[in-house]
């Protein structure tokens, strides 16, 4: 959230919905559009590995998280920060471009999620509620309506505030296909309030290669305590991009046009994730989606079906990362916003969900059948995973990282 150093606050709202789908988009169409959008998504996976690190890193727990998301907002309050908050925004986000060239980016990528027309959905969404009485630069609402498309209302936060808070939740579950509700909680808007700015995706996707619901069928999974629990796992066997490493072994799940994959990355270990979790930066990640050290192996997968929701709120976690400034009342420079008010953030929520099926979509069915175990069926390697694990999203085309999460109990 930005506040006022008087009070007026600017809240800013994160909400990502995934349910696995790949995206159809028109291809890039110059050179320079392309260069943009590449060192784009260069500047997301390292971002991705910080943010990692920082707010997922050492959590028990089923984490998700958005980094692209993530950026968009940080990026939009980049376009109205100055001096020193510009420049903290610029490294921890390390951007390598010109502010224009990074909102060319945005657009340009938004254009193509826009632009597609197949049968799956993906969607990136923002809105900016704005106080009637607060005075946003003209040049700041053209930036973000022209490179993030986002949607501008004038409201009354003074007067209004909860009606305000239950119309954006609406907003948001609507967008997100009635998967995210209550998004914002109760008092969590005031008459202080002077922006709210929200982004929600949902990303909806097929597998490429579908997993039989037939086949699938409940096993153990191995917990980091030592206890396991019994889930329902999916079955595939099929030829896979795979790598084998010391510690871990990862497969590449490609969705329908292949633009799209899900990579996962499994410690060799049982109880391997926090051994794991310390290697995660940003060169072992681009070794992961480069597919570096890949080959294609004949697998027998096993991968647990797993749907759960995360929410956050990121405000420790981005200062941790090197944004002090927009946090702080009397370091804060978004002049760029508004010239006649002293605005910092004060909250930055994020919540995201995802559902993994055997058709990857969001499509759920609960079934009741004895089926029949698929082991005798096995003629190649087997990948079983069948302990915590760590996942990524990534858009193939230009290797960006969308999602990343860990899964320590597809039960949860």
């Amino acid at each position: 959230m930005l506040k006022k150093r008087k009070g007026l606050a600017l809240l800013f709202v994160v909400v990502t919905l995934q349910t696995l789908t790949e995206i159809n988009s028109s291809k890039m169409k110059s050179s320079n559009h392309h260069q943009e959008i590449k060192n784009l998504a260069a500047s997301i996976d390292s971002f991705s590995a910080s943010l990692y690190q920082e707010m997922v890193t050492g959590i028990n727990e089923n984490v998700f998280i958005s980094p692209f998301s993530i950026a968009t907002i940080l990026s939009m309050v980049y376009f109205g920060a100055r001096q020193n908050t510009a420049e903290q925004l610029k490294n921890v986000l390390n951007i390598t471009s010109t502010p224009n060239a990074v909102g060319s980016a945005f657009r340009n990528y938004f254009l193509t999620l826009k632009n597609s027309n197949d049968d799956n959905i993906c969607k990136s969404v923002n809105r900016l509620y704005v106080d009637d009485k607060f005075p946003i630069s003209k040049s700041y609402k053209h930036d973000i309506s022209q490179y993030f498309f986002t949607d501008i209302k004038n409201v009354d936060f003074v007067r209004n505030a909860e009606r305000i808070r239950i119309n954006a939740n609406k907003w948001v579950k609507k967008e997100t296909y009635n998967e995210i509700t209550d998004l914002l909680p109760s008092k969590s808007l005031s008459a202080d309030t002077a922006l709210l700015l929200v982004n929600a995706m949902y990303f909806q996707g097929i597998w490429a290669e579908r997993f039989q619901e037939k086949v699938t069928s409940p096993r153990k999974f191995h917990l980091g305590s030592g206890k396991s629990v019994s889930c329902d796992f999916m079955f595939l066997s099929e030829d896979f991009n795979t790598k084998i490493s010391y510690n871990y072994k990862a497969v590449e799940l490609p969705y329908v046009g292949e633009k799209f994959s899900m990579f996962v990355i499994l410690p060799n270990k049982m109880d391997g994730l926090a051994a794991l979790e310390k290697e995660i930066n940003v060169q072992f990640l681009k070794e992961i989606i480069k597919g570096k050290g890949f080959e294609e192996l004949s697998l027998e997968l096993y991968l647990p079906k797993f749907r759960f929701q995360s929410a956050l709120e990121l405000s420790d976690g981005l200062q941790n990362l090197g944004l002090s400034d927009i946090f702080d009342a009397s370091k804060a420079n978004l002049s760029g916003i508004s010239s006649q008010r002293e605005l910092y953030v004060s909250k930055f929520f994020h919540k995201t969900f995802i559902d993994v099926n055997e058709k990857g979509t969001e499509a759920v069915a609960a079934s009741g059948e004895v089926v029949i175990s698929p082991v005798s069926a096995q003629t190649g390697t087997a990948f079983d995973v069948n302990h915590p694990f760590i996942f990524l999203i990534v858009d193939r085309r230009i290797n960006m990282i969308y999602f990343i999460g860990k899964v320590t109990n597809p039960a949860d």
